[in-house]
């Protein structure tokens, strides 16, 4: 006797219409297959010759055959299972079918009960293994936290439910912890952070292709990885020895753009300004949001980073302006003390007038 609640009906039976009303009655007729008696469903398919649909053969039946309870026909492609089973067999494959064809109206209500329960013990396999999957999963999660600390890098079970807000709230704490590691505020001083060979690089664009930086860099020694994530405006570049390391942040330090020691150098490459910094690999995001977050972080640092430069400049200009008071008055006392142009042309042009004078008295003498 085949009381399961569900059913195996194509999108063909079942017809066009979304709102479908169904009538269920347990035990209401006899299946064309094992002769046992089974739910029958009932159904309204306005597509239909007959107005009134209804289910000929069990749940069990129709599940060792992979067909429709209503139509017969395979579930997923529509066409008779006897010809769909021949060209199975003729192919070398083994049938769907699972049940076998009998006269005895006894057998195959015993084979059919023998299905149903081989059936009930492989989803209660199913549903046992998919549980210990989730257990397994939640264990390990759990695991992982505690001994990671809170790593940002160990991937996190999302909860599939769209109301759930309390995931999209984490997932936010998550990123902006993400960003805080992100040495952001290192420098290129070698003595700062010794035997360091990686660096960060960030603020580039994203038309900036990763074979530009990766050759600028390698002329100082070889690389050993280089990441270049254009979607955070941000990226890692790693050199297999500290000399290498400690030439190209000098070579940044020394290219006339860098006033500023204590914040990231500033490098530019195709007119694309970017920054750099002494500073260790940090996870940058898993997901599209992720990125986007970041990378809107990465263009308030580089305008953070482009006013200090500019108060550095303007402050320095001050200082070479500026004077001491008592200078400025030996200057002033300086000046005064030197004749003026205008004084040293009148007397040059006294001198030359006295000059022609006396030339020019001779020739007047009696």
């Amino acid at each position: 006797m085949s009381t399961n609640e569900t059913f195996s009906i194509c999108n063909r039976c079942l017809g066009p219409d979304k709102h479908l009303r169904m009538m269920k009655q347990d035990n209401g007729a006899e299946c064309k297959q094992c002769t046992r008696p089974f739910t029958l469903y009932r159904w309204g398919n306005r597509s239909a010759a007959n107005k009134l649909t209804k289910t000929t053969i069990c749940i069990t039946c129709a599940r060792a055959k992979n067909c429709c309870q209503a139509c017969l026909l395979d579930i997923n492609y529509g066409i008779p299972t006897d010809i769909r089973d021949t060209a199975l067999k003729l192919a070398g494959i083994e049938p769907m079918s699972m049940i076998k064809d009998s006269a005895n109206r006894e057998v195959k209500a015993i084979m059919a009960d023998k299905l149903e329960k081989s059936f009930g013990k492989q989803d209660e396999r199913n549903k046992a293994a998919e549980e210990e999957k989730d257990k397994a999963r939640k264990i390990l999660q759990k695991l992982a936290e505690r001994l990671s600390g809170g790593d940002d890098s160990i991937p996190r079970i999302e909860s599939s439910d769209p109301n759930n807000t309390g995931e999209a709230s984490s997932s936010s704490i998550n990123v902006s912890k993400l960003t805080k590691k992100l040495p952001f505020g290192n420098s290129l001083d070698p003595t700062t952070y010794p035997e360091i060979t990686s660096f960060f690089i960030f603020g580039f664009s994203e038309n900036l292709p990763q074979y530009i930086i990766s050759k600028y860099c390698s002329e100082y020694g070889k690389l050993k990885s280089i990441i270049i994530n254009h979607d955070c405006k941000c990226g890692f570049i790693v050199f297999e020895k500290r000399e290498a390391a400690e030439n190209f942040a000098k070579s940044i330090n020394d290219n006339g753009l860098n006033k500023n020691k204590k914040t990231a150098g500033l490098l530019v490459l195709e007119g694309i300004p970017m920054r750099i910094c002494f500073g260790k690999q940090k996870p940058l995001g898993k997901s599209k949001s992720d990125y986007k977050h970041v990378s809107l972080v990465v263009g308030k640092v580089m305008k953070q980073l482009a006013d200090k430069d500019r108060h550095s400049d303007k402050t320095e200009n001050k200082t070479i302006t500026k004077k001491n008071p008592k200078q400025q008055q030996q200057q002033q006392l300086d000046n005064s003390a030197k004749p003026s142009n205008k004084n040293k042309k009148e007397k040059k042009v006294a001198s030359n007038n006295n000059n022609q004078y006396q030339s020019l008295q001779a020739d007047f003498e009696i």
